[in-house]
């Protein structure tokens, strides 16, 4: 049996709000649904499996094993939340 944790990609970078850059970003936006924080293009999750990459750009998904993250965990307020809720209306 896995937990939530052992089921979501992690990332520890220390960055800024999205909201403090002054700036909008192009495209969808991709933020934390509790704090707001706002990854980069370059940011990288970490898999099970070893494989590191953007999830944001897989829409969760593993490019390497396939595995479908249903969670993320934000690297500025360490908390988790479904993933799907992370994309901004």
């Amino acid at each position: 049996m896995s937990s939530a944790m052992d089921d979501t990609p992690t990332i520890a970078p220390d960055r800024e709000l999205d909201e403090e850059k002054g700036h909008e970003p192009s495209g969808p936006r991709i933020r934390c649904p509790l704090c707001g924080w706002s990854p980069r293009k370059e940011d990288k999750w970490s898999c099970t499996c070893g494989f590191a990459w953007n999830t944001f750009d897989t829409g969760g998904v593993c490019p390497s094993c396939l595995h479908q993250w249903t969670e993320t965990q934000c690297p500025s307020c360490s908390r988790w939340s479904a993933h799907s809720d992370w994309y901004a209306q």
